[in-house]
């Protein structure tokens, strides 16, 4: 979605993110194969934030 955004749009955004940068679609399934895995088998009602450390 972020891709299909105007430039000037999209550097804003990235300016509001620590990493200076948008999430590569591997690191979102990374951390839905962490959750879909057996090492998160005592993760129970959490939510986990996968936003670079976006601020508001």
């Amino acid at each position: 979605m972020i891709r299909s955004m105007a430039p000037k749009l999209i550097d804003s955004f990235k300016a509001r993110i620590p990493l200076r940068r948008t999430a590569d679609p591997e690191e979102i399934a990374n951390v839905i194969l962490f959750l879909l895995s057996d090492l998160s088998s005592y993760i129970t009602g959490e939510t986990i934030v996968v936003d670079g450390g976006l601020t508001s």
